[in-house]
């Protein structure tokens, strides 16, 4: 079994990818082409970009050294302490010697790994314009990810994360150009420009799923405010078992006190601790925005998301 969970960075996937790992026999692989997780993430882009933007049919090497070790379960090593320092020294190696380096170790371990051909989950937030490519080579159930982009956009400002996919040529020529969403020549403020790049990515997403209709979407929202009915009915759409272990984990993982596991270097402190009243993890998602944005940028935020073609994938008219 291959399943694919895509989303944008901070949409809620490591959640939705530790629940569905708690089923039997599955194997979570997270964040296989981030720089920010795994060296092969600095590989790729340095030789794709950041969020590679490949079409269904364009042959790639680069990518296929990622998906190929990905669903084969990843490096066998990913959880050692010790591997994350080589590779984090690895990737100041000069670029054609780590590039190279790095594939052959890859493609040799995918090799070694394929025969055992576990079950596994991969998890990915800078795959939105190669999911077709994936999904033509790898033939995974896929599950997009969405989420309120206001809670997206304040949890990037808070992280600072970069929004370097707007440089892109491919990316222009592919998605910018044909959908009508040219960049400004320059953003009037931060919140203005990782809402458009948080906007662009969520359309992306938007549109290739809805040129599939067998891949299943998901909210983050919905999940949220009713995890057992949503996750009982993913579980049955994936053919995965529902167990007590499942189970128990959803109910340890509302507890406000609950660190989440998994390659999530950007995680926030104020997502792992209660809010003043008590209040559970999960309760506190849906207004998460209004904590960490002022009316001014939540205002500026839904200006720019309104301007794109997000539909019932943007921000509610019933957002404050």
């Amino acid at each position: 079994m291959r399943i694919l969970i895509a989303g944008t960075h901070r949409c809620g996937s490591t959640w939705v990818a530790n629940v569905l790992g708690q089923s039997p026999g599955i194997h979570n692989v997270y964040e296989p082409d981030s720089p920010y997780t795994d060296i092969l993430g600095t590989v790729v882009r340095h030789r794709l970009g950041a969020y590679p933007a490949l079409e269904p049919d364009q042959p790639s090497s680069w990518y296929s050294m990622v998906w190929d070790l990905a669903f084969a379960g990843g490096w066998p090593w990913s959880r050692s302490p010790v591997a994350r320092t080589i590779g984090r020294e690895l990737s100041k190696s000069p670029p054609a010697f780590r590039d190279q380096g790095v594939a052959l170790l890859a493609r040799g371990v995918s090799a070694a790994q394929v025969r055992h051909r576990p079950n596994v989950i991969v998890k990915s937030a800078n795959c939105a314009f190669s999911l077709e490519w994936i999904a033509r080579r790898y033939h995974p159930r896929v599950v997009i990810q969405r989420r309120n982009p206001l809670n997206v956009v304040s949890s990037w400002i808070a992280l600072n994360i970069d929004t370097d996919l707007l440089d892109d040529p491919a990316i222009r020529r592919h998605w910018l150009t044909p959908l009508g969403m040219a960049p400004k020549a320059k953003f009037p403020s931060r919140v203005a420009e990782v809402a458009w790049t948080v906007g662009v990515l969520m359309v992306a997403l938007k549109e290739t799923a809805a040129r599939h209709p067998d891949w299943i979407v998901i909210s983050h929202d919905e999940l949220s405010s009713n995890p057992y009915e949503g996750f009982v009915t993913l579980f049955a759409q994936l053919g995965l078992p529902w167990t007590p272990r499942v189970r128990a984990y959803l109910d340890a993982a509302d507890d406000p006190s609950f660190v989440v596991t998994g390659a999530n270097p950007r995680s926030h402190p104020n997502e792992q601790t209660a809010s003043a009243d008590g209040a559970n993890r999960r309760s506190q998602q849906a207004t998460q925005y209004q904590r960490r944005l002022t009316p001014a940028q939540i205002a500026e935020a839904r200006s720019v998301l309104n301007d794109l073609p997000l539909g019932a994938w943007g921000v509610s008219t019933a957002e404050v």
